[in-house]
């Protein structure tokens, strides 16, 4: 499985110079800190899994965990840069507003050590983010609300009629608009895009909310969600199912140092811990699709779908706060 993904994510063909492992004079250094403040979107109930590990292995370690939606964190981390510090030392979000962060100058670079394990492709060439979880774009439905059978199979059925005002997504990344351009290029993804946006789309605040509202019966389907959490309230038996569209979008999740942060060693350990076997293991056990070599994962289902190879992986390009505004000025988003 994992070979046949890695063949999905661009090669690099240049990387700066590896940071080295930790000695035991940083490990020093990381006691004295004692803290690290981690800004993510990771849902707390997530984060425990991954904190119980890390805890194990360094238990002097206190990870300040920070939830927030991709896009609340990317109007934090604006508001914080501006008044002339980042109260986070780690930021862990989708590449395309640690993009935006890089372009700006509020990223510092670390490139760890760990970053060989990973799949091709997974880290920015520059050092300034570093993939740790793949997550693939589906459409989620409730089975009590629409069938199987009816449940639109591809982008383009999203446009049907008969589907207006039954389409729920999340409104706090701009996966529908860059995912499509990134699929169809510029002029005929704004033109999907455009339609799209005219089908009366219910608007949610995160992924997990959304999905949580349509097992509730709020609405019938969400869109371009990520399998992952569809997938693991469907192993509990929840009221909700998935279906891949023709040809499926592929994102990662990313974790990036700020500049100058205030606990730069605790900093360099968390993302470490990201990237290696323990974390990723972690990951896997919180429901997350690892992209570190040779781990699996939680899902048959997900794995039968990633062995197909019929993805495309969705990697930050072009000018994220002008994507996100027209992604929210054509939805109308405040």
């Amino acid at each position: 499985m994992m070979t046949r993904i890695a063949l999905l994510f661009l090669s690099v063909t240049f990387l700066p110079q590896f940071a080295w492992a930790q000695t035991a004079e940083q490990l020093n250094q990381v006691k004295k800190e004692g803290e690290v403040v981690l800004y993510t979107t990771m849902t707390v109930s997530d984060f425990q899994h991954f904190n119980k590990a890390a805890k194990e292995k360094y238990p002097f370690l206190n990870i300040r965990h920070v939830y927030l939606s991709s896009g609340r964190q990317a109007a934090r981390v604006q508001q914080e840069f501006r008044a002339g510090r980042i109260q986070a030392d780690v930021l862990g979000n989708s590449p395309e507003p640690l993009l935006y962060f890089k372009q700006q100058g509020a990223l510092g670079t670390y490139v760890s050590p760990e970053t060989k394990n990973l799949l091709n492709g997974a880290w920015d060439p520059d050092g300034y983010w570093s993939g740790i979880t793949t997550d693939l774009l589906v459409t989620g439905f409730n089975p009590r609300l629409i069938s199987r059978a009816a449940a639109p199979k591809s982008y383009d059925d999203y446009l049907k009629p008969q589907f207006k005002g039954q389409l729920a997504v999340n409104r706090g990344v701009p996966y529908p608009l860059t995912g499509m351009v990134s699929l169809r290029g510029e002029e005929q993804g704004m033109a999907y895009f455009k339609k799209l946006s005219q089908q009366d789309l219910r608007l949610v605040e995160g992924y997990t909310h959304t999905i949580n509202l349509m097992a509730a019966g709020e609405y019938p389907m969400t869109i371009f969600m990520q399998i992952s959490k569809l997938d693991a309230m469907k192993r509990k038996e929840a009221p909700v199912d998935w279906l891949p569209s023709t040809q499926t979008l592929a994102t990662i999740s990313t974790v990036a140092m700020v500049k100058n942060p205030l606990h730069p060693a605790a900093a360099q350990l968390l993302i470490d811990f990201y990237l290696s076997a323990e974390g990723q293991r972690a990951l896997s056990t919180a429901g997350k699709i690892p992209l570190r070599r040779g781990i699996k994962s939680p899902s048959r289902e997900i794995d039968q779908l990633l062995e197909g190879g019929n993805l495309h992986v969705v990697l930050p390009e072009g000018s994220y706060d002008r994507y996100m505004k027209i992604y929210n000025d054509s939805l109308g988003v405040r």
